[in-house]
């Protein structure tokens, strides 16, 4: 369990920092603690598993490059449209994984969990149809709120992610194998 709780500190600890921090300063200041926090969970993430994880690097960077324009140029559209711009190609990438019977997260988080093949595509599906809702819905969004709204439509979006998250544990559970804990995580051995 303390391992699931770091994971989820580095995974949603920056972004839980930013809707704060936007609550509290300008957009802009918010998005630099975003951009310094996402790079310290990026180096929290190595320490903790000896080596960089796909998936947290790909959003780190994403965090990293489209704050930092917002930043340069002082547009909230940057870091706005990242949204739309990750999760609409991680969509295409998982999408096209599955045409192909290739559970493309497999790779990204074999460290953390011990699937079945079954179970793997499972979880690529649907997080597919998720990274598609939250494309369409960061659209929608962009298009039709300020940032500070925005900022309000991200807390929920987050909110519903970390929720969607934690319910995959059931899957990873039904679908564990034996060298896993109960809930499906990697057991690693202590060196």
């Amino acid at each position: 369990m303390k391992k699931i709780l770091l994971n989820l500190s580095i995974e949603f600890g920056p972004i839980v920092a930013f809707l704060v921090a936007s609550e509290l300063t300008s957009f802009l200041k918010a998005t630099l603690i975003f951009v310094l926090l996402t790079g310290l969970a990026l180096i929290a993430g190595y320490i903790e598993r000896r080596e960089l994880a796909w998936f947290p690097l790909i959003v780190g960077i994403s965090i990293i490059g489209f704050g930092m324009l917002t930043i340069i140029f002082k547009n909230p559209f940057f870091i706005i449209f990242k949204d739309t711009i990750y999760n609409g190609l991680f969509a295409v990438v998982l999408g096209t994984g599955l045409l192909y019977k290739k559970p493309l997260l497999k790779p990204l988080f074999k460290g953390l969990f011990s699937m079945s093949e079954k179970g793997w595509l499972i979880l690529t599906f649907r997080w597919m149809v998720m990274f598609i809702l939250l494309t369409i819905s960061n659209e929608i969004a962009r298009m039709h709120l300020t940032p500070d709204d925005w900022v309000v439509y991200k807390g929920i979006s987050t909110l519903a992610t970390m929720a969607f998250s934690l319910y995959q544990f059931k899957l990873s559970r039904q679908e564990r194998l034996p060298d896993s804990t109960q809930w499906g995580m990697r057991i690693i051995e202590q060196k």
